[in-house]
Parts: structure tokens; C-alpha cells; sequence
């Protein structure tokens, strides 16, 4: 009798066929390109001009773009916002002025994708550059 059991299990086996994977209903995320500067931007930034910031990548949801200006004997460092959520792959900056900042001081350019779950390829961000007064 407990032969029959493995017996009706093959039977069975062979009349179950398994569904189709639908490739469109699986949770893939999809591919996104890292945020990237497409500037080339030297070792300083004018002050008081325009400069026009262009970037590809990223999810293409939106992008952020700040700066972070340094200083001797500054403390605390934040970002100031130049453009939010932007789809533009593109922002003409205009400068600070030579008076907005002392002597010495550099910023960090920075573009980040809204969608923060691109890992480390949701924002790109330049080394120091020197603010030319």
C-alpha cells in the first residue's frame, strides 16, 4: 500500500506543468546610467558669471544641484541649493559675487538624482575648487 503514495505522486508529476514567467511582471529595477557632470571645470570658479552646469544619468525623476562653499576658520558646512527636482539635464549658475565669500574660499559641486536608491550611482560631486576673486 505504501508503494501506491511515491507511485501517485509521479503520476501526478507529470500532469502539473509549471506557468510561464511573465518577464514583464517581474520586479526588476531598471538600469540607470551614473549621475555624471559633463563639465570640465578646472581649478576655480569665476565669480560673478555664468556657468552652465549639464549632467547625465540617473533615473531621470528629477535632479538636485547645490554647492558648498568652504572657508578658513568656517565651522559648519552646508549646501546651498541652486536648482530642486529639476528634470533639466542642464542650469546656468550665476556666481556669487567676489564679496559674498572671504578670501580662501572653495566650493563643491554637487548633482544628486531624487531617487536616492540608485546606490552609489545617484550623485556626482567635484573636488574643491578654488573661488576666484
Amino acid at each position: 500500500m505504501f508503494f501506491l503514495y511515491p507511485l501517485a505522486v509521479l503520476l501526478l508529476s507529470l500532469f502539473v506543468v509549471a506557468a510561464p514567467i511573465n518577464p514583464s511582471s517581474s520586479k526588476r529595477l531598471p538600469e540607470f546610467e551614473p549621475v555624471r557632470f559633463l563639465n570640465h571645470f578646472g581649478t576655480s570658479i569665476p565669480a560673478d558669471s555664468k556657468i552652465t552646469l549639464e549632467w547625465q544619468g540617473g533615473s531621470g525623476r528629477g535632479f538636485d544641484v547645490y554647492y558648498i562653499p568652504q572657508w578658513p576658520e568656517q565651522t559648519d558646512y552646508y549646501p546651498v541649493e541652486l536648482v530642486s527636482g529639476t528634470t533639466d539635464t542642464e542650469f546656468t549658475w550665476q556666481t556669487p559675487k567676489k564679496d559674498d565669500y572671504p578670501k580662501g574660499t572653495t566650493f563643491i559641486l554637487g548633482v544628486n538624482d531624487v531617487v536616492t536608491s540608485l546606490s552609489s550611482d545617484w550623485y556626482d560631486v567635484t573636488g574643491l575648487l578654488n573661488f576666484a576673486h
